[in-house]
């Protein structure tokens, strides 16, 4: 390959991988894959399973030169190692057959054909028109840290014991915000399966509407403490939706269907049938919802 040219030199600087030894010849590998050390550290080489921490960009090379960046972790995210999952090659020419070779602080230079790299690798869904056949990808890449395959399930069950625990600890808060909610404004109908509370204010008249029907209402939506986040009334426009597709949370879905037009109802929702975890703004994460509806019609 010719001598790298001074941009692929500043970006594969910022990533860790030095230039001394970037004009070595490749080897190849028995998979296909052309491989250069750049730097070896003589540590233990990552294995299946373990957890590989990269900072590494990748090149598209036409006729033996470097054309374009298609991607540099320096450019991405602060220039943070990106965690691979080192794992067995699973087509001819696999990147995974090279990094296997690497160990920590170890830096090296790979080429494959771009088409596979791309869809096999990257994954792309499908190749840009603008890949040829013989183009080929230059993969830089410095392995950051290793953790072996052992120490990184228990990272990864200790850190599962803690969302769950956090979750508990939200869901625990969320029940004691809805409970007190229910107790001061002398609430006591009973849950449905799903733990949604329907407090009927006005009874409507006719038929229900059915699933995949278009439903008009007015609605204000309320946090447990009382603050309001959302209203059709306030806006002076009625908002519509199609009942049973998803459109709008759990919830919804379920309580409007209880609706005749020209019902008045309070809806209590728990974040299980809302938002659930997401932070959607100016609703927090594991709110229960209150919502005063009123269904105009249906169609």
């Amino acid at each position: 390959m010719n001598k790298l040219n001074a941009v692929i030199l500043g970006v594969i600087a910022s990533i860790g991988i030095g230039k001394a030894q970037a004009d070595k010849d490749f080897r190849t590998l028995p998979n296909g894959l052309q491989f250069k050390a750049i730097e070896a550290q003589k540590g233990t080489p990552a294995a299946e399973g373990d957890q590989m921490k990269l900072k590494f960009a990748y090149f598209l090379v036409r006729k033996g030169k470097a054309d374009s960046l298609i991607f540099s972790s320096a450019r991405n995210g602060n220039n943070v190692p990106v965690g691979v999952g080192c794992a067995k090659p699973t087509y001819k020419g696999d990147l995974m057959e090279g990094l296997t070779l690497m160990a920590k602080g170890d830096s090296a230079h790979f080429m494959m054909r771009a088409d596979s790299f791309l869809l096999k690798s990257a994954g792309m869904r499908t190749l840009p028109e603008t890949i040829g056949q013989d183009d080929k990808i230059l993969f830089c890449a410095r392995m950051v840290d290793l953790v072996p395959k052992a120490e990184f399930e228990e990272m990864r069950r200790k850190e599962t014991e803690k969302q769950e625990a956090e979750m508990s600890a939200k869901s625990a808060a969320e029940k004691g915000n809805r409970d007190e909610y229910l107790k001061k404004n002398n609430i006591t109908q009973s849950p449905s399966a799903s733990g949604l509370i329907v407090v009927m204010n006005q009874e409507g008249s006719g038929a229900k509407p059915a699933s995949g029907q278009k439903v008009t209402v007015h609605y204000t939506g309320y946090l447990t403490d009382g603050t309001k986040f959302d209203s059709s009334v306030d806006r002076g426009e009625p908002f519509s939706f199609t009942l049973g597709m998803g459109q709008v949370i759990k919830g919804w879905d379920e309580g409007i269907a209880m609706l005749s037009p020209g019902a008045k109802a309070k809806l209590i929702i728990p974040s299980s049938i809302g938002y659930g975890g997401r932070n959607m703004g100016s609703i927090p994460p594991f709110s229960t919802l209150i919502f005063d509806v009123a269904l105009i019609k249906f169609e």
